[in-house]
């Protein structure tokens, strides 16, 4: 809650100009407040209290960004922060071909317009369902020398990590309220990495999961919006006990959720039980 206690030391100590291309990590650095603020708009944010969710998110997503994954507008979030001691600025605007990711700059590789092919998963995401597939198909039939465009109304950083494994360079920036990702293999031998998913029978993994009786948490994530089931399923992993199992019924697999918690150090086994029917178990 502010104070006016509050108010007076940020009026006495300055004010942080932010805006819309602001990290949310760096208002959480200025202001630990920020992050109660930014939760206060509505219930989208209430995940920013997570520790582990804002390691993953805080540093990748700007104000802008936020906005989007929330549902709300720029001003909406400018407005809490306000009163906390920040100062919005007067905006610059996003220049064609800047890398707006870690806050650096890259042109060197651009491609000429006939030579890129644009795909816009917001469609997709909109009906509950995963654009990897979609995405993976795209990138095996894009001719030599082309790049894929990815329009996505936040930064895409899974995929962004599982392509940049595979050679691929990528570069996202805002554009009339959407992300443009970029993505082309510059990589004369890109890393091999197999597609196998830890897929086991539906029985099998059941006997899995009776060897943590009495230690098994389960959650539901199948009505939640993309990408609340992998916030959802990563803020349960920072609450698991120790040889503890999390046991998840999920409309689909989630590609983009592997490669993080294989950087966590969490096995997962996965059985298709029928068409939106997904269980997994994941544990240390």
């Amino acid at each position: 809650m502010v104070t006016w206690k509050h108010m007076d030391f940020y009026l006495n100590s300055g004010t942080m100009k932010i805006n819309s291309q602001t990290k949310i990590s760096s208002l959480i650095k200025y202001n630990p407040e920020a992050i109660d603020a930014i939760a206060s708009v509505n219930s989208h944010f209430n995940k920013l209290k997570n520790p582990i969710l804002r390691r993953v998110l805080a540093s990748r997503v700007t104000i802008k960004d936020a906005a989007a994954i929330g549902k709300c507008s720029v001003s909406d979030i400018m407005n809490v922060l306000v009163p906390i001691g920040f100062e919005p600025e007067a905006e610059s605007g996003d220049l064609p071909g800047t890398e707006t990711r870690g806050g650096e700059t890259s042109t060197s590789w651009e491609v000429q317009p006939d030579r890129i092919k644009i795909l816009d998963v917001r469609p997709v995401l909109e009906t509950g369902a995963d654009p990897f597939n979609l995405i993976m198909q795209e990138l095996k039939d894009l001719p030599e020398g082309y790049a894929l465009e990815i329009i996505n109304s936040f930064e895409p950083t899974p995929l962004i990590r599982i392509l940049g494994m595979r050679g691929y360079k990528s570069y996202s920036r805002q554009e009339q309220g959407a992300v443009h990702t970029r993505f082309m293999n510059v990589s004369a031998n890109p890393a091999m990495i197999s597609d196998e998913l830890p897929v086991v029978p539906g029985d099998e993994l059941e006997i899995r999961k009776r060897e943590f009786e009495g230690r098994v948490r389960e959650i539901d994530v199948r009505s939640l919006e993309m990408p609340l089931p992998m916030m959802t399923i990563l803020e349960a992993l920072e609450m698991l006990p120790e040889a503890h199992a999390l046991y998840v019924y999920h409309k689909q697999v989630p590609r983009f959720l592997l490669p993080e918690l294989e950087e966590r150090n969490f096995r997962v086994l996965i059985s298709e039980l029928a068409e939106g029917d997904v269980r997994l178990l994941i544990t240390r």
